[in-house]
């Protein structure tokens, strides 16, 4: 599986990003959500990994 990610910056803001991702089926947005846990669980500390997640999931979970 191979999935990539663009980004591209929105009106000259380095702060308003919009990601594009190639694939979103279930299977391919858990294989990268695992990754970027993954990826947050080394560079942060439990404290922040958890906000990190917490913010994701909310953000996730909007849209039901």
């Amino acid at each position: 599986m191979k999935i990539t990610i663009d980004v591209l910056e929105k009106q000259g803001n380095k702060d308003n990003l919009e990601y594009l991702i190639s694939d979103t089926s279930n299977e391919a947005m858990t294989v990268l959500m695992f990754a970027l846990i993954g990826e947050a669980r080394q560079r942060a500390s439990y404290e922040q990994f958890l906000e990190t997640i917490t913010r994701i999931w909310g953000y996730l979970n909007e849209d039901d």
